[in-house]
């Protein structure tokens, strides 16, 4: 499968996408610009006229956690970078749990 843009409504559940964060003064988590491959762990959902996607990651940037379980909020018009689908849901779910142990 080829890397696509899409928009956010059409996430499954188990397909990959690319996170990044942009530093923010007000973020304590971290000191830098950051992006990482993380899998979908639940459907997207419609939240006050916005999309919010559920992600797990094995990766993130130096200095981060070995793996990070975030909320991405996107606006309803907004696409997403799809790196690849057709991951297996038990695999989302496993990174979904390891990341909460991480806590």
């Amino acid at each position: 499968m080829t890397i696509e843009h899409l928009p956010t409504w059409l996430l499954e559940t188990g397909d990959v996408i690319r996170v990044r964060h942009e530093h923010d003064s007000r973020c304590g988590d971290c000191l830098a610009r950051w992006d990482t491959d993380a899998v979908v762990t639940a459907r997207p959902a419609a939240v006050g006229g916005r999309v919010v996607v559920s992600w797990a990651a094995v990766s993130r940037a130096p200095g981060g956690r070995a793996r990070a379980i975030g909320v991405s909020v996107f606006g309803p018009d907004e696409q997403v970078l799809r790196v690849s689908r057709g991951w297996r849901a038990g695999l989302a779910a496993s990174l979904a749990r390891a990341a909460e142990l991480d806590h």
